[in-house]
């Protein structure tokens, strides 16, 4: 069974004590690749590896031009390797392989639009009474932002993370769902490929309370950004506050289906299925109320 090793300063690696999950295709039920089970060592070393790579010279001195032209080659990268990646997600997640290629095809739009804001992320002049003062407003990078992803749709929530800290010129340590980290695994080999130094993105696997405690409370951790459950929201939440971080957080919803009076009944049948069966019910905005 193939070994898919973490990504820690652009190094693939074995967690310390050498101990993998399995991954099985929900689907099928065959066990089909192997990841690390990642423990509080492994991610110190992953926060270390991105704390010194945004400490380092290759990445501060970096310009935001050259910055937004390496996420336009991440877009690049994938457009190249779309199939790769939504049968790796497939296999995972169990999901249908048209729902997963039509979004791993939009991801490159992700890295392209954040590409050309790079370089447009200007500060400013803010007026104030005295003639003989000015106040300068200047935007800087937090510095290591902890990505911490669900299962249901790994890569489009890993790249809504990754795209803009990086445009922004953070460093990421990335901890995709200990069910579905393989197709994130080799998409962030695709981010030396485009020329970003080592240690700018990482990715470390294992469970949530093995290694993305260690992750969260970590000291050199600038900002979380979870998503999942709103049970694991609010105990990432608490976490991340409790030590003065930087915290979003994109939890499950309860959103309603609604079918008026004068609706044409077999459409409303058609869009109340699809509202809560889609993606096997596991989606953000999934339609698990129906007012009728």
């Amino acid at each position: 069974m193939k070994k898919y090793p973490m990504l820690i300063n652009g190094e693939q690696k074995a967690s310390l004590d050498d101990t993998w999950i399995v991954s099985t295709n929900p689907y099928t039920l065959q066990d089909h690749g192997q990841i690390p089970r990642g423990k509080i060592a492994d991610a110190n070393i992953a926060v270390e590896s991105a704390y010194n790579a945004f400490h380092s010279a290759s990445w501060q001195s970096m310009t935001p031009s050259t910055r937004g032209k390496l996420l336009r080659k991440i877009g690049d990268l994938i457009s190249e390797n779309i199939d790769e990646l939504a049968t790796l997600e497939v296999q995972d997640n169990g999901k249908l392989l048209t729902e997963m290629k039509a979004q791993v095809q939009y991801l490159p739009e992700y890295f392209y639009y954040y590409g050309g804001l790079a370089d447009k992320i200007e500060g400013g002049i803010i007026p104030v009474e005295k003639d003989q003062m000015q106040v300068l407003k200047k935007y800087e990078p937090l510095g290591v932002c902890v990505a911490i992803t669900a299962w249901n749709s790994p890569l489009m929530l890993a790249c809504w993370k990754i795209a803009p800290a990086l445009a922004a010129g953070n460093t990421v340590v990335i901890k995709p769902s200990e069910y579905t980290s393989i197709s994130t695994l080799v998409f962030a080999k695709l981010f030396e490929k485009a020329g970003f130094p080592k240690g700018v993105v990482n990715v470390v696997t294992g469970y949530g309370k093995e290694i993305g405690e260690a992750l969260i409370s970590h000291s050199k951790v600038a900002k979380v950004a979870f998503t999942g459950s709103e049970l694991g929201g609010k105990a990432v939440g608490q976490k991340a506050i409790t030590a003065c971080k930087h915290v979003t957080l994109e939890l499950g919803g309860k959103s309603p289906n609604i079918v008026f009076a004068d609706a044409n009944i077999d459409n409303a049948v058609k869009g109340v299925i699809a509202g809560i069966f889609a993606a096997s019910g596991q989606t953000c905005i999934a339609g698990s109320r129906l007012l009728v």
